[in-house]
């Protein structure tokens, strides 16, 4: 288990990008927070293999339902990374296995 940030500091409703070990590699991934809840990706969009926040630390749309590719617009759920809308419609980001420990995010293999 890895302690990647402290829960209060992804205010709600947000996401925030960093920088992580996956799967043995140093990777850019983004976190998202709903409440209590939190989901991880690896920052990377499956269309044409560029960071989902070609604006530095925006990933969602302008109400904040999906996360969005600021590249080509792409819409993804929050909940599992499926896009629904878009070029790569169908294809999913790389989901982490992102949980709460007390008061930090952890990320587990």
């Amino acid at each position: 288990m890895v302690e990647l940030c402290k829960l209060e500091e992804i205010p709600d409703n947000e996401a925030k990008g960093l920088v992580a070990e996956v799967d043995g590699k140093q990777r850019n991934i983004f976190i998202i927070r709903k409440g209590n809840i939190v989901f991880g990706y690896i920052n990377w969009c499956p269309h044409n293999q560029v960071l989902i926040d070609q604006i530095p630390n925006k990933f969602f749309n302008s109400d904040k339902t999906f996360i969005q590719c600021s590249k080509h617009g792409a819409l993804f759920n929050i909940d599992d990374g499926l896009c629904i809308m878009g070029p790569c419609q169908g294809e999913s980001l790389k989901q982490l296995n992102i949980s709460i420990n007390g008061d930090m995010v952890v990320h587990e293999d």
